[in-house]
């Protein structure tokens, strides 16, 4: 240690200002300087081979047969004119937001298993757009599904009302609020994540997409996503379903209508019919069998 106050010449020498990296002292009474060591450099990462296989296989059957799927869906919908109805336009809406979800999300978790650790490759606005199209997907499609769950409930509890209301240009109008709230509510997406530089041993100039601020920023965003597309929409959808459930069943109708209904039925139309059939062959025989009575009366009483 310096003795500042009687001067006396130590190993570090006799002045108390001198500059001198003291590691792990952090409340120093001496002037300290920190060296500047530049970025930290991490090791190279990347998946296994056998992670590799299996998630590539997985994730590549999904998208394709939810890409296929979802796209055939709007194709038959749009071509067939029978299918415009208010139910298979909250389908349609439905499969355009599920598509977008696979586009935005599955073929960049497949590269990723190929990059090395959090690489980023589509630049700036490739993860703005990857990120909001992926919010936007999830959250349209949570209003689609409660639009569509709305839109059974008015059409099996209310059916005279459904005439009315649940109509092809009513549900368009919906979905495109639909489509336009989601877009507004998710838009600050392009302007809340960035991409920085990450440093790996023996790379240079790599990126990853990551969050533009601080990540307790963004508390109030996620608890507004979980609440308005995941717990209101949940309540409403069991509630509803609750009551379809209820008109469902609370109707008087037999469980086993082929032995009750079925058969009762059944013979009570075979009875109607065959008591209708011989009322028409009564009719037929004494519409055919009227003249030749008559010719033999007439006969008869001109023999007498």
């Amino acid at each position: 240690m310096i003795d500042c106050d009687n001067n006396s010449s130590t190993f570090f020498g006799t002045d108390c200002n001198s500059t001198f990296l003291y590691a792990g002292l952090g409340n120093s009474t001496y002037n300290e300087t920190q060296i500047d060591t530049g970025p930290e450099y991490l090791d190279p990462s990347y998946y296994s081979i056998n992670y590799r296989i299996v998630g590539t296989v997985f994730q590549g059957i999904v998208f394709i047969v939810g890409v296929l799927g979802n796209i055939m869906v709007v194709i038959v919908v749009w071509q067939t004119r029978s299918m415009h109805t208010p139910t298979n336009c909250y389908l349609v809406s439905l499969s355009i937001a599920d598509f977008m979800v696979l586009i935005a999300s599955v073929p960049n978790e497949i590269l990723a298993y190929y990059l090395l650790g959090d690489e980023w490759v589509w630049g700036r606005w490739g993860c703005a757009i990857f990120i909001f199209l992926q919010y936007l997907g999830i959250n349209a499609s949570s209003l689609s599904i409660t639009a569509f769950t709305v839109e059974r409930y008015i059409a099996i509890c209310h059916p005279m009302k459904a005439q009315f209301i649940c109509t092809v240009q009513r549900a368009k109008k919906i979905i495109y609020g639909v489509w336009i709230f989601a877009c507004i509510y998710c838009s600050p997406w392009l302007f809340l994540t960035k991409t920085q530089p990450i440093y790996y041993k023996g790379y240079e100039n790599m990126e990853t997409c990551t969050f533009a601020l601080s990540r307790n920023l963004y508390v109030g965003y996620f608890l507004a996503d979980l609440v308005l597309f995941y717990i209101l929409p949940l309540i409403l959808s069991c509630v509803l379903y609750s009551l379809i459930a209820r008109i469902l069943f609370s109707n008087e109708i037999p469980k086993t209508p082929g032995k009750k209904n079925g058969t009762a039925a059944n013979l009570n139309s075979g009875d109607s019919k065959k008591t209708s059939s011989s009322m028409n062959a009564r009719v037929q025989n004494s519409m055919t069998t009227a003249p030749s009575n008559r010719k033999d009366y007439f006969r008869k009483f001109i023999h007498k």
